[in-house]
């Protein structure tokens, strides 16, 4: 009885300690913090390129009150206010964010604010009603304590980002259906350029607006490489079906349809002997766009990539591996590069830049590739090589 009466009394005790410890241990609560805008920054209400690196706004907040003292890492959301489940917040990861133990401020040029709204999903080129808050983090995964400031609301109209397209539509035929051109940058307007299989018949340029729509698209017709928009501009004929490199410039409202019949590879990593300035050329698939060809390659010999225009049928002779077909009946019409970006490529006619290199060590030796390449989505044409 008396170790009953022991064990009960221990247990308590042991309990009570417990409860004791429990009721010191703090407990955080969402209690807010104030975010306030800089009256001294107006932000623009329509962004631009020209002024990308002006200031779009200024911000700074309290700490956010957490209960008991506690240090929160800090980050700025932006969302559309008309998204009120808040399921699509975009955050600020640039360097205008600055927290230290004394201030907490965060400074955004119109090229961050126009890059954070243009990726929202509900981005448009039109006015957007945006809100701008802090999200306080005590704490990590698996279970953080969040909590948010008070959204500083600003309405404001944003530049696309997307590259500028042209489609280059064959009459009867809708603009969103048919292949498109683009423009190096957003801001260009003087270089658009795409390859495409275009099948006889007559053709014009439809320019779309800043966010691709086709609805009020500015259409141009022409002649004899120039373009016409107005409303009796004839149709663009194209006698012959086949491949195309298209450009347009809309600075000088010029364009030009380049035929080629093949794309290929041509370099050093071809051959050790003469001919490796002529195209080995590949096959075309139809149905993916793909343009590719298995050889074996000099290793660490390098190559680019080049669109030929033949006057007559291509004839590949018998050669030692791989065959390259004579350049004495063809025409240059492009050659393409590798740029910083891996297994991406653009036009680059200069020698000794933009060459690919075969993996491995200059021996001599050939390792055997399958090559692919493609050149169906304008400015972003990409090759893989696949060893075998």
């Amino acid at each position: 009885m008396k170790n009953i009466v022991k064990t009960i009394i221990f247990a308590a005790l042991v309990t009570g300690f417990f409860s004791c410890e429990d009721d010191n241990d703090p407990v955080v609560a969402a209690n807010g913090f104030e975010l306030r805008k800089d009256a001294t920054v107006t932000p623009p209400t329509v962004l631009t390129d020209a002024t990308a690196t002006d200031v779009f706004g200024k911000f700074e907040w309290d700490k956010a009150n957490n209960g008991p003292a506690t240090v929160s890492t800090y980050t700025l959301q932006v969302f559309d206010h008309n998204d009120t489940s808040l399921s699509n917040p975009v955050e600020y990861t640039g360097d205008g964010l600055e927290v230290t133990t004394t201030s907490r401020k965060a400074s955004l040029t119109v090229a961050e604010f126009n890059n954070l709204i243009n990726s929202l999903p509900t981005y448009k080129c039109s006015e957007m009603d945006i809100d701008i808050r802090i999200k306080s983090t005590l704490g990590t995964n698996p279970n953080p304590f969040i909590q948010y400031s008070n959204p500083i609301n600003v309405k404001v109209t944003g530049y696309s980002l997307k590259l500028p397209v042209i489609a280059l539509v064959k009459d009867g035929n809708t603009p969103s259906t048919e292949p498109r051109i683009a423009a190096s940058t957003p801001a260009s307007n003087s270089d658009y350029e795409g390859y495409m299989y275009l099948e006889a018949g007559n053709y014009k340029f439809y320019q779309p607006d800043a966010c691709q729509d086709f609805a009020s698209a500015l259409v141009y017709g022409g002649s004899a490489g120039t373009l016409d928009s107005s409303a009796s501009a004839a149709s663009i004929a194209v006698a012959t079906a086949g491949h195309y490199l298209v450009k347009v410039n809309l600075a000088t409202n010029t364009y030009t349809l380049s035929r080629f019949t093949t794309f290929g590879i041509f370099g050093r990593a071809t051959r050790s002997g003469l001919g490796f300035d002529n195209q080995v050329p590949f096959d075309y698939d139809a149905t993916t766009k793909i343009w590719s060809y298995e050889l074996d390659l000099l290793k660490g010999k390098k190559f680019k990539f080049k669109s030929n225009l033949w006057t007559g049928t291509i004839v590949v002779p018998t050669l030692p591996n791989p065959p390259y077909a004579p350049g004495t009946a063809t025409t240059s019409v492009s050659i393409l590069g590798k740029t910083a970006t891996p297994f991406t490529l653009q036009e680059n006619n200069l020698a000794g830049s933009g060459e690919i290199t075969v993996p491995g060590a200059d021996d001599g030796t050939r390792e055997k590739y399958r090559i692919e390449l493609d050149v169906s989505n304008p400015r972003k044409y990409t090759y893989k090589m696949t060893k075998i």
